[in-house]
């Protein structure tokens, strides 16, 4: 789908459309990702009601307005996400690691824990503490490596997919007159999307 030089040129369209998200050139050339830091919580739920948990905030909302069920705030855990270049794929790839206020990576089931994941895990998957991976599946959906690029221990989502689930996608919104450009940035775009079905975004 996509070369590096492609991957390159649409992450820095895409930043530009995307503040958020920042591109950094590799110490070798075409080895450049995107990146962002985001905050996220533990999900805290008690017998009475469940709180739901914005990434980007501090307060924990109540769907029931009572002060003596309550919990505390819980300590802010702070994610670095990435978007690489796949070389075996072809694709993006999204990496991230996720530490505690110490600066102490989470493991895997507290990581599944965290505000990072917009659910629970989905029935039938296995988790241990190196990969989350569903039964039928060739490869694990979430696992570790190294950062492409930095070399540092991330967690992943394997990309094996992407193509297929994100041009299924692209077929519906593609418009003639999109260049190069335009098209590849809005793969991303959708691709993105993709992997905020399963993670907050």
């Amino acid at each position: 789908m996509f070369t590096r030089s492609q991957f390159e040129a649409t992450c820095k369209a895409f930043s530009r459309r995307h503040s958020e998200w920042t591109w950094v050139d590799g110490h070798t050339p075409g080895y450049g990702y995107l990146t962002r830091t985001t905050s996220h919580f533990y999900k805290a739920f008690n017998s009475h009601s469940r709180y739901l948990i914005h990434p980007a905030s501090t307060e924990l909302e109540n769907e029931e307005e009572d002060e003596a069920t309550a919990q505390p705030a819980q300590p802010i855990l702070t994610a670095r996400e990435f978007v690489v270049y796949s070389a075996s794929f072809s694709v993006p790839a999204f990496y991230f690691t996720i530490h505690d206020t110490n600066g102490a990576p989470l493991s895997l089931m507290d990581i599944l824990r965290t505000s990072l994941f917009k659910s629970d895990l989905p029935g039938g998957s296995e988790a241990t503490d190196f990969a989350l991976t569903f039964p039928s599946a060739s490869f694990p959906l979430l696992s570790q490596g190294d950062h492409p690029t930095l070399g540092t221990p991330c967690w992943y989502l394997h990309p094996c997919e992407s193509d297929t689930a994100v041009g299924e996608f692209l077929r519906e919104v593609e418009q003639p007159d999109w260049n190069e450009e335009s098209r590849l940035v809005r793969w991303l775009e959708l691709w993105l999307m993709v992997v905020g079905s399963v993670l907050i975004l």
